[in-house]
């Protein structure tokens, strides 16, 4: 996004996620897999309902982005808004 200092670009890109719509029962069943695998699976929650979103910080450095650590894993806040 594209524009001067408050003219609202943050505030945009926040509320992304409420506009998203729900996820599909195909589209859960493969979102759930997929955090399944990796070990991200909340507890208590054996189906994912809602649409993941990432959120990573714009002075994030490439490597952030595509992960590190151990285990490895971006440095990225993960939203998720409920809606089902």
């Amino acid at each position: 996004m594209v524009g001067p200092p408050g003219s609202g670009k943050t505030m945009l890109a926040k509320r992304m996620p409420t506009i998203l719509p729900p996820l599909t029962a195909p589209e859960s069943i493969a979102t759930t897999r997929i955090y399944s695998a990796l070990g991200q699976l909340p507890a208590g929650q054996p189906l994912l309902a809602c649409r993941p979103f990432r959120s990573p910080h714009h002075t994030i450095s490439d490597a952030g982005l595509v992960g590190g650590g151990s285990p490895p894993s971006p440095d990225e806040e993960k939203h998720c808004h409920g809606r089902a």
